[in-house]
């Protein structure tokens, strides 16, 4: 049996794998959806990282992981792996998802390249005076989660949007507390229709971190739209 160990992007909960964490579980797998403390002003990958291993600390020793990071919980999952080192780690892989590089912050990348976002991705987030940002439905429907609804029925989008919640940006200003890329096989699952992180742009970045590369049809969000295809990636990681 493999531990997947599940970690949310911005403005989400661990309940968004709810999928993904069922179609394990029926394949006799473990799997652990991870609630980062995201909406908390202050807190980076470094304590983001400490979140998940006081939750990986719940699953026996001997157990392989397999640890898995949508979005902006790349910047999180390599951290974890560098920590737990290759004997404990079986797999890294990043759903869509955004990839540290030592000695840079997340907003130093975006200023060097601004290809790394989907052109237009942004529009109607909401800011607040503590410095976290939101959606209102409407803007989540047509700006974080649009287009998904060609896949999936608009009620299963309505309860998506419904989960969200606020997003502290102390991740993104920080410098990585990455050191240097785990030294564990990297799977970097690339969204062809992805309208948040910029397609071209995640295959350049896994080819850059040595990562093998998979594509799946459709948008930023397996987890909701594919959970079974997203499973199979991540089932074949573990392997």
């Amino acid at each position: 049996m493999t531990g997947f160990v599940l970690v949310h992007g911005a403005w989400h909960a661990g309940s968004c794998w709810a999928g993904v964490a069922a179609e394990l579980t029926a394949r006799g797998h473990q799997a652990l959806a991870v609630d980062l403390p995201a909406d908390k002003p202050g807190l980076g990958a470094g304590a983001y990282a400490d979140t998940v291993l006081d939750a990986v600390a719940t699953l026996p020793d001997a157990e392989p992981l397999v640890l898995v990071g949508h979005s902006l919980g790349g910047l999180t999952v390599p951290v974890v792996a560098e920590r737990l080192g290759p004997e404990r780690v079986r797999a890294l892989v990043l759903v869509a998802a955004l990839v540290p590089r030592p000695g840079l912050s997340y907003n130093d990348q975006l200023r060097a390249d601004r290809s790394i976002m989907a052109p237009g991705f942004g529009v109607g987030q909401e800011r607040h005076e503590d410095g976290t940002t939101s959606w209102s439905a409407a803007a989540a429907v047509s700006g974080l989660y649009r287009y998904v609804d060609a896949e999936v029925p608009a009620d299963e989008v309505g309860a998506a949007v419904g989960r969200l919640r606020r997003q502290a940006w102390d991740i993104g200003r920080e410098i990585t507390p990455l050191t240097a890329w785990p030294a564990v096989r990297t799977v970097s699952v690339v969204c062809a229709d992805d309208r948040v992180v910029d397609a071209g742009w995640s295959r350049r970045a896994a080819a850059e971190i040595g990562a093998e590369v998979v594509e799946l049809a459709g948008g930023h969000f397996p987890m909701l739209t594919r959970p079974a295809e997203l499973s199979d990636v991540l089932v074949a990681a573990g392997g």
